[in-house]
């Protein structure tokens, strides 16, 4: 387990074959690998970071642990979850087309097309 000292941690993630390189390991405070159990031999990358993070949340409860509340001030916040709903649309004008016939114009921060 890793506990937090709150100083800003970055994880660096390998490949399934490889890892990560030696200079890039010889730069590290701390490594870990995952567990595994069963036939597969590694995780791949997304499941692998998708594990990371998770376990990263779960132990960052009431301000205290590796996940730390962003800075961002609500205008941006909301303008960025605007745009990721936006662009997770399957068909990519049809988002901005809807809220155009509505009224609503996207500020410039969130123009993506």
């Amino acid at each position: 387990d890793w506990t937090s000292d709150d100083r800003p941690i970055c994880i660096v993630m390998g490949n399934e074959g490889n890892g990560i390189t030696e200079q890039m390991r010889s730069m590290a405070d701390e490594t870990f690998t995952l567990p595994m159990c069963g036939f597969a031999e590694s995780f791949n990358l997304s499941v692998a970071t998708a594990i990371t993070l998770a376990h990263l949340s779960a132990a960052s409860k009431d301000g205290q642990g590796p996940i730390k509340s962003g800075d961002l001030e609500e205008h941006e916040y909301n303008c960025l979850r605007l745009k990721g709903l936006l662009n997770s649309i399957s068909q990519p004008k049809v988002g901005p087309a809807v809220l155009l016939k509505e009224g609503i114009v996207l500020p410039e921060a969130i123009q993506w097309v």
